[in-house]
């Protein structure tokens, strides 16, 4: 098959099924939103879930779900325990640390 004709799958199912709905790119992007915001505070330095949700404005479940998230891929890392919460660091190696 030449390179001209080989399609990639994200180019069939688009054909296929149209381009994403709108809500689900919404989503993505209040995901993001949220993502940006808590990088941006934890770039200050080791922050717990309570200090980041009142830093960001964002409600502590909310926060808690990202971090989690977050920490599963490896964008941060628990920094220490302190009494009753786990303070969270920007990853080492994190290049959109540096770069935001």
């Amino acid at each position: 098959m030449s390179a001209e004709k080989k399609k990639s799958t994200v180019s069939i199912l688009k054909e296929r099924f149209g381009p994403p709905p709108k809500e689900v790119l919404e989503r993505i992007k209040k995901y993001n939103a949220v993502r940006a915001a808590i990088k941006k505070v934890l770039k200050e330095g080791p922050k717990t879930v309570p200090e980041i949700a009142s830093a960001t404005g964002i409600p502590s479940p909310e926060v808690l779900w990202h971090v989690m998230s977050m920490k599963k891929y490896g964008l941060i890392a628990e920094h220490e325990d302190e009494m009753d919460y786990y303070s969270y660091r920007l990853a080492e190696g994190d290049e959109t640390a540096q770069g935001e």
